[in-house]
Order: C-alpha cells, then structure tokens, then sequence
C-alpha cells in the first residue's frame, strides 16, 4: 500500500497504480519479494485471499483478518502482513511494514528509508525479524513433534504438510484425464484399441501430473481437492444430461458435452476457490447442492411431462438441475462457513422428507394415473424434501455457521434484513402480527 508516513494530511492508503510511477515499480517489487520469502521461512499464503477489500486496512481491520480461519483449523487464526511504501525524495524510499499475529491485539511495526535499488532486499530482513519469533516458535514445535514421534518408534515427523489434498486431487484427476481420453477417442469414430489403451494412458498421466504441479504449485487442502473434484464431475455429469435430453447426434458427440460441462465446472471451482478459503464443508456443500439439483430438475421435468417417470428418463432436467445446483452451491460456499455434519444432516432431512411425501401421496400413483395426478405425486415428494431439509436446517442452526466477510456478507450486515413476528401488544395483552425490514439506514 501507499503512502508509508504518518503525516497530517497524508494520501488514503491505497494500492499504487501504473500512474504512480515512481513508486509502483518498487511497490510491485517490494510484493514480489515478501511473498517468497514468506514461503521461504516456512508460512503458507492462502490462495484464496486477494488482500485487503474497499480500503480495509486499518489496524482493527488488520486484526479482525489475523482472527479469520487459519491453515491449522478454524480457531488457529492467520498471520497479516501489511507492507507500505512511500517515495521520500532524492531516489529514496520510506518502507514500513505491519505485521499482526494469529489472533493478536498487537501491531508489529518495522520502518525505514532505504535507496530504491535497496527496497526489496530491506524489506526482507525487516518481515524476517517481525516474523522471526513465529519462526523459532514453528521449528521449536517441530523438534517437539519429532522427538514424540521418536519416542513412540515410528518412522518419518509429524509436521504439518503441504498441499494435504495432494493425493485427493491426483486420483480425481487421472480419472478426468482419462474420461477426456476416452472421450477424444469414442468423438473420433475410431474403435481400434491399438489407439485406445495409448490415449487412456496419456490422459491418465497428463492428469497426474497437472495435480502434482498445482499441488507443488499452491498449498491444496482436502476440502479444496474435493470441492475441485465435485465442479468437474457434476459438471460432467450435467453436460451429458444435458446431450442426451437434447438427443445430440451422433451419440459419441455426448461425450464431448460431458467433457465440456466438466471443464467448465473445474474452471469454476477454481475461481470460487480463488477468491475464498475452501474447507470440507464447502466441498461436502458443493456435491450437496449437485445431488438435489440433479433431483429437483428431474422432478421438474417429469411434472412438465406428466408423468411418474417410469416410461421416460428425465435426461434434460437432471442435466440443467446438476448444473443449477453445483452454480448455486459453489456461489453459497464462497459467502457462508457451514460444517460437514450439518450439510448431511440436511441432506438426510431433505431426502427422508422427500421419501415422506412420496409416501404420503402414493395413492395418487397407484392405478389409473393421469398427468394431474402425477404431477400432484411429484409436487409432494419435492414438496416433502423441501420440508425436510428446512426442519434439518432449523434444528441444526446454533448459530456456528459464520459468514464470509466478503461484499455480499458485508452489504447485508449494512442494509439489513427481513423480519417477521409480533410487532407490537395490545393492553389486554393481544399480540399484533406484522412484517418489516431491520437494518441500518
């Protein structure tokens, strides 16, 4: 950021643009280097974090970030390093960095002018000596951990490892490598597997080896793997759902439909996880949001069609209700922080609800079925499911689920929202009903 001085009257801190000349070069430097020597004293930078949103870098905003979700679970807390830059005359410039702990109340602060030829290696030894205590603190409990691994006679440390969804990713993506493969070879029209085996290995490989180079690359943990893993393959699953519904000729050509919507559902995934901390309830959010829409576009459909679904196969429904869903749940988990449990808990509420009432209207089905009746089958299991998973949401909520500090979470903290209840009581003690908007204004 600039500018570095504290000075009455001084600039907003703001992110130095190509317009500043004189700074933005040495700005750009200065960023490049802190950030790999961050990865060199051992610290992990979150892919998912773009820095600081709408000027946010005040020193409570600053320690509010440092209280966020950490590497080691959602209670460790992160560090956050601020480094600011300001040109100080005569080819010199004033360097100031700020750095708050995990969970700390305290800024760390390191300033200097240096030459500009000399910004960037400054600046590293000052983020070295802020984070040195955490770097004799880190190799400290690693000596601890291996002498209690020692001690209990197992082979290799205990540390904390990189990319942990490492192997997660690789098999995912051996699989899709070879399902392109597969694909490429079934869209050619050619059946010799002289041509196939080879193909099958090359996707393979290639596969492997793009997961092992974004794992080296970029820190990839289990629920990132998994939430990457579920955009590719509901994506496939919908591209094909899609191909059949719309009967695309020839048939291999469905293939490459598949590959396309799997494609596209990765590059999602990657961008969702680029702009948020993914964990395990996200990815288990993601393959939810999968499934029910898969079950809700086909209900929708055979409801459009009129029937039960036991002469038609609702191909299009489930192909554009899998999309929808993977769309929609991979957008929610980038704003809320759900668990696992709770997810399968409502997932268990909206399947049993929907067995529920599809129980409850089967006579509707038994004989004579009409298209009204159908339909009145249909519109009570989706009915049912929706019941279902509201009741396991109301009765699971204790309120662990934080929002996402993001600009959404953030306008509707700022505008408010819908509220429903007693509003006021009459003197005898009778409850007046209404509806209105809370919120800043």
């Amino acid at each position: 950021m600039t500018p570095a001085g504290d000075e009455a009257g001084a600039l907003p801190l703001h992110r130095p643009g190509p317009a500043e000349q004189t700074v933005y070069a040495r700005a750009q430097e200065l960023d490049a280097t802190l950030r790999d020597a961050a990865q060199d004293l051992g610290f992990t930078l979150y892919v998912g974090d773009q820095g600081p949103i709408d000027g946010r870098v005040r020193d409570t905003d600053l320690i509010d970030r440092a209280a966020k979700a950490g590497a080691s679970g959602p209670d460790a807390g992160t560090w956050v390093v601020s480094p600011r830059i300001e040109y100080a005359g005569e080819g010199a410039f004033l360097v100031r960095i700020v750095a708050v702990p995990p969970k700390g109340r305290e800024l760390r602060v390191r300033v200097d002018t240096v030459k500009g030829p000399d910004v960037s290696a400054r600046g590293l030894v000052m983020l070295r000596d802020l984070l040195s205590s955490a770097t004799a603190e880190r190799a400290a409990e690693h000596v601890r951990e291996q002498k209690r691994v020692d001690d209990m006679g197992s082979w290799g440390v205990m540390s904390t490892l990189h990319s942990q969804g490492r192997a997660v990713l690789a098999v995912n993506g051996a699989l899709f490598g070879a399902f392109v493969a597969y694909s490429v070879q079934r869209a050619s029209g050619n059946d010799d597997p002289r041509v196939l085996y080879p193909l099958l290995a090359l996707g393979t490989g290639v596969g492997i080896g793009t997961s092992l180079l974004a794992s080296e690359e970029w820190d990839i943990s289990t629920g990132e793997a998994w939430f990457l893993a579920g955009g590719a393959w509901w994506g496939t699953a919908a591209g094909i759902g899609i191909a059949n519904g719309r009967h695309v000729q020839p048939l291999s050509d469905r293939y490459a439909w598949g590959v396309g919507g799997g494609l596209i559902g990765l590059g999602l995934g990657v961008f969702a996880a680029t702009r948020s901390n993914i964990d395990e309830g996200d990815a288990v959010l993601l393959h939810s949001g999968g499934a029910l829409g898969l079950m809700m576009g086909s209900i929708a459909e055979l409801a459009y069609r009129g029937t039960t679904g036991t002469d038609v196969t609702p191909y299009t429904g489930a192909g554009y209700g899998a999309a929808f869903g993977i769309a929609g749940a991979g957008a929610l988990a980038t704003f809320v922080q759900v668990s696992p449990t709770r997810v399968m808990l409502i997932d268990l509420g909206a399947g049993l609800g929907g067995l529920a009432g599809a129980a409850l209207a089967s006579p509707l089905v038994f004989e004579d079925v009409t298209k009204t009746k159908a339909r009145g089958w249909l519109a009570a299991t989706a009915g049912g499911a929706v019941l279902g998973g509201g009741l396991a949401w109301a009765l699971t909520n204790d309120h662990g689920d934080a929002p996402r500090q993001t600009g959404l979470a953030r306008a509707a903290a700022r505008y408010g929202m819908p509220t429903a209840g007693v509003v006021a009581q009459s003197p005898d003690g009778t409850p007046a009903y209404g509806a209105g908007w809370q919120g800043q204004f």
